[in-house]
């Protein structure tokens, strides 16, 4: 079965998934929508390097919501303007066309996703027996259904730490990396991921995802930040990180039950590759990784590690979704509900 699709995004990520659209057997790209006008206007290949696909983007989601797409993949950013993500899926379900998005982290785990985002989302699901999910970060594959599957060998289950560990150097997105992480800011200082609600905005999702799996109830949520530093300049994708600034975050989001922690995200997101030994490091020797941890009986970790290709494992969720998504029921759905999925697109004689 072929699936037509429309696509949004053309940044780091949204660029992947849209170059492998392109290229799979199953995705008939159909429209494809983007945010900047410059891009307006030109053909969809070539703004990804590729050759005229004869798809022409455009800024106007009027011109695509009527074109019988069978699933949306929606790669628009949402920091900022998660309500407007949230709300441009809204005429696509009432049209009776699935939604896979990337964006979006209030909806990450639907029994705990604010009124104002679930119930416009249900209500246009109902109208169009349409499905949407969301796949979440870190890629979200690997802290929820990565995380989900580990725990068929678990025993005793005391916590789940699901972490992302290792080099942020090549990162350009200067304002997040900097007022949200706190990197090149001095000792002490407290980002927007602490003060302004982002940890819990991004994150929270998660763990109460990984709570319902476990079958406990969060009573309480605690953050942990800190910060170590180089006593050399580091240059990075979003420029200086001067000496003696943050160049190495450390943060633990916990999610408490019992008075203790039952489920948490855990990151140590370095710019430079000499600093952060004091914390956990990635197993494989490559530059990033995502690492479950169980604690009980046994204890044991799963790690999915790589040099290159993040952004691709990022993206590739979400089209792996898209058969799963098509079949499943209609309504806002998550992790549990949603059958399994896997790439397909195997190399063939």
């Amino acid at each position: 079965m072929t699936y037509r699709v429309v696509h949004c995004g053309t940044g780091n990520i949204g660029a992947v998934a849209l170059r492998a659209i392109i290229g799979h057997p199953e995705f008939d790209l159909v429209g494809h929508y983007v945010s900047a006008p410059e891009k307006a206007g030109r053909d969809s290949g070539e703004l990804v390097g590729r050759d005229p696909i004869g798809v022409t983007a455009t800024n106007d989601w009027s011109d695509l919501v009527d074109l019988g797409a069978d699933c949306p993949t929606y790669f628009g950013n949402s920091i900022g303007r998660q309500a407007d993500a949230i709300a441009d899926l809204v005429p696509f379900l009432e049209r009776g066309a699935n939604v896979v998005t990337f964006s979006g982290f209030a909806i990450a785990h639907p029994a705990t996703t604010p009124p104002e985002f679930r119930e416009p989302l249900e209500a246009a699901c109902r109208q169009g027996d349409s499905s949407c999910y969301f796949t979440g970060i870190d890629p979200g594959w690997a802290t929820t259904d990565l995380a989900i599957a580990s725990l068929a060998v678990a025993n005793r289950i005391d916590c789940v730490r699901v972490m992302e560990l290792g080099w942020w150097g090549d990162y350009t997105a200067e304002f997040v990396c900097r007022e949200y992480f706190g990197f090149g800011k001095p000792p002490g200082f407290q980002p927007l991921l602490v003060t302004g609600g982002f940890i819990e905005t991004m994150w929270a999702p998660t763990l109460y995802q990984l709570a319902e799996v476990l079958g406990v109830e969060v009573e309480e949520t605690r953050v942990l930040y800190e910060t170590d530093c180089l006593d050399h300049d580091v240059q990075t994708g979003f420029g200086t990180v001067a000496a003696g600034t943050a160049s190495v975050v450390h943060f633990e989001y916990q999610a408490l039950s019992g008075g203790r922690p039952v489920a948490v995200v855990e990151h140590v997101d370095c710019v430079a590759r000499d600093v952060g030994s004091q914390w956990k490091q990635p197993y494989a020797p490559s530059d990033l990784a995502f690492r479950v941890e169980v604690e009980g009986d046994p204890s044991f970790a799963v790690e999915l590690s790589f040099g290159t290709g993040g952004d691709t494992l990022s993206a590739m969720p979400v089209l792996n979704a898209i058969p799963a998504v098509c079949q499943a029921r209609p309504g806002l759905l998550g992790p549990l509900d949603v059958p399994r999925y896997w790439s397909r697109n195997a190399v063939r004689a």
